[in-house]
């Protein structure tokens, strides 16, 4: 009797240890899943100077945004070029994704309206140094060399003053106030006629 006592534990136990090791493997596989699916929506955040913000790229159409992203919440196109607005879920209040587009006139492809400026003030964008829109203008300016590059008053009132880094092609809105950003923007690097185009 007591032999198959013991025999019953032995084998209980061996039943235990393997179950372990499975669900050992399977949350270690788990665990390397993980991180390549976050290095996916890294990427599709991810603030690039001169290129891109998340899937939207400069020199790309305007069209191929709202392939992406649906009918703007707020356009205003005159003179061959356009602005195009969306609001996180629709809300006005909420954070935005703003481009700048115009068309080539002239070229052979003039009938396409080419994106010159991004903005976005949604704190999920991020470059790949972390920066993105609610830090202070002091670690902007620890990784990039920025410049004042004027200023608006909002629909509100507040005072806006805008950064640049011209050559990476990347500027920074800041609240005087608080002093820390509220919008990344990027545009082709030395563009100097989109830098001073306010879209907000």
């Amino acid at each position: 009797m007591k032999k198959r006592i013991t025999e019953f534990v032995v084998i209980l136990t061996l039943i235990c240890i393997v179950y372990a090791c499975i669900q050992h493997q399977g949350s270690a596989i788990q665990d390397k899943q993980k991180p390549s699916s976050a290095k996916a929506n890294d990427q599709e955040r991810l603030i690039v100077p001169g290129k891109s913000i998340g899937k939207i790229s400069i020199g790309g159409s305007a069209d191929s945004v709202v392939s992406l992203l649906g009918k703007p919440d707020f356009s205003d196109a005159a003179m061959g070029s356009a602005l195009m607005t969306w609001y996180n879920k629709h809300d006005t209040s909420g954070y935005k994704i703003s481009i700048f587009a115009a068309h080539n006139f002239g070229a052979k492809n003039e009938a396409v309206a080419h994106i010159r400026k991004i903005l976005t003030t949604s704190p999920a964008f991020k470059t790949a140094e972390g920066l993105n829109p609610g830090m202070p203008l002091s670690e902007y300016s620890r990784h990039f060399k920025l410049t004042p590059a004027g200023g608006f008053t909002t629909n509100g009132g507040g005072k806006i003053k805008v950064y640049e880094a011209k050559e990476e092609g990347i500027a920074f809105e800041i609240d005087s106030v608080s002093n820390t950003g509220i919008a990344i923007v990027v545009h082709k690097p030395n563009d100097t006629s989109a830098t001073y185009i306010n879209m907000n």
